[in-house]
């Protein structure tokens, strides 16, 4: 007799609707729009399961019928196409910096519905989230007619997201609650992540990550850090990403570690300010200030901006050799808004590696939008992967 196979139970058959729909609207959101029979196509699904799938969907917000695209002068059963249905839902997102934090909304596309930017609360962290909460509370009445899924909370230092606790050194936040503090303030569910893997998970979804089987990114700003993705999907090693804060470049500048040439010392935005203070180029220690410097001709200026692009270029380069990526992604401020020094950084970059073809190297197309729209990934990166879940799962929530 033949072998039996594993017994088809309830939980195996929601399994497999929850991955067909997760399917579904994973190659609407890559070709779409596309009709049901090209998305059995795409999807290898029998066209009543595609169906099923759809109608599922429809039902839920998440995608609609397109009759406007039907070609003119079709013959036979028109093919209606299926598009994303980016009216509906929005997800928020916060992004807390050591100076600056951002927070947002965005459609199912990514785009940006808006966004404020406020300075970093300072004192405990409970006074703090409760603060950015009350901004967001009042931001988020802008658009009483979304269904906003939740909130995306990403930040620099230790995150486990699991418990959703956050450790932050440079703010002085040490085994923090920070999802629960968040979700009880708003009365929405929060995911909360590193900062640097929202905004590689941004990329997967929105940016370069699509066109590439393996993907290195790398950020840089206040603080640097870098993830990697294989096959549109995050590496994350125990404890979370790893760092490469301390990764000897070469230099002076003495780090809190006690070490010389750290990466994230050399590179900060604080450093190059300081620098630019301690030169008589800037009153005060302003990154923005010493970037208008460089514009308006200074050479000290100039020089320090110059010098962080050729490190930053180095480390990438170190970094690129190390891991051997099919393409390198850019982004943070300080690799993108001193774009004339965007030449240097990639000059030290083909000094620096050891490997053939230095045209792998992107820049993050998401721009000054960087840290809201990566905030907001993180919810949509949790829906996409299992829409019916997710979408059962927020309507359960508490709120409070």
């Amino acid at each position: 007799m033949p072998a039996k196979g594993p017994p088809v139970t309830q939980s195996t058959r929601t399994g497999v609707r929850a991955a067909n729909a997760a399917a579904v609207l994973a190659v609407i959101r890559r070709e779409g729009p596309l009709s049901r029979a090209a998305i059995g196509e795409h999807t290898g699904l029998s066209l009543p399961t595609v169906s099923r799938q759809v109608a599922a969907l429809i039902d839920l917000g998440l995608l609609r019928e397109a009759p406007g695209l039907v070609p003119s002068g079709a013959i036979g059963r028109p093919r209606t196409p299926i598009s994303l249905d980016d009216t509906v839902f929005a997800a928020c997102g916060v992004h807390i910096g050591v100076s600056t934090t951002t927070y947002g909304l965005a459609d199912l596309t990514g785009a940006l519905l808006g966004a404020d930017t406020i300075p970093t609360p300072s004192g405990g962290a409970e006074d703090a989230l409760a603060h950015v909460a009350g901004k967001v509370r009042a931001f988020l009445r802008k658009w009483p007619r979304r269904t906003v899924l939740g909130v995306g909370l990403a930040s620099g230092g230790l995150v486990d997201a699991h418990r959703g606790l956050l450790d932050h050194d440079r703010l002085g936040w040490h085994r923090v609650p920070a999802a629960d503090l968040l979700h009880r303030a708003t009365g929405l569910p929060v995911h909360l992540d590193g900062h640097v893997a929202a905004m590689a998970n941004a990329e997967l979804l929105f940016g370069w990550g699509p066109r590439a089987p393996s993907m290195l990114y790398f950020y840089a700003r206040e603080v640097v850090g870098v993830a990697l993705a294989v096959d549109g999907r995050l590496h994350r090693g125990p404890g979370g990403g790893g760092s490469i804060a301390h990764l000897p470049i070469g230099g002076t500048t003495r780090c809190p570690c006690g070490a010389t040439g750290c990466l994230e010392a050399t590179v900060a935005d604080r450093t190059v300010a300081e620098a630019a203070v301690r030169a008589g180029v800037a009153p005060e220690a302003d990154i923005r200030l010493v970037r208008a410097a460089a514009t308006a001709g200074d050479a000290t200026a100039v020089r320090l901006l110059t010098d962080r692009a050729t490190a930053l270029g180095r480390a990438v380069g170190l970094l690129r050799d190390a891991v051997n990526p099919d393409r390198v992604v850019l982004g943070g401020q300080a690799i993108t808004d001193p774009a004339e020094r965007l030449p240097d950084l990639l000059r030290a970059f083909a000094a620096t590696t050891t490997l053939p073809g230095t045209d792998i190297v992107s820049v993050t197309r998401l721009g000054s939008s960087l840290q809201a729209t990566a905030a907001c990934t993180g919810l949509l990166n949790r829906l996409f992967d299992r829409p019916l879940d997710f979408l059962d799962q927020a309507r359960k929530a508490p709120t409070r």
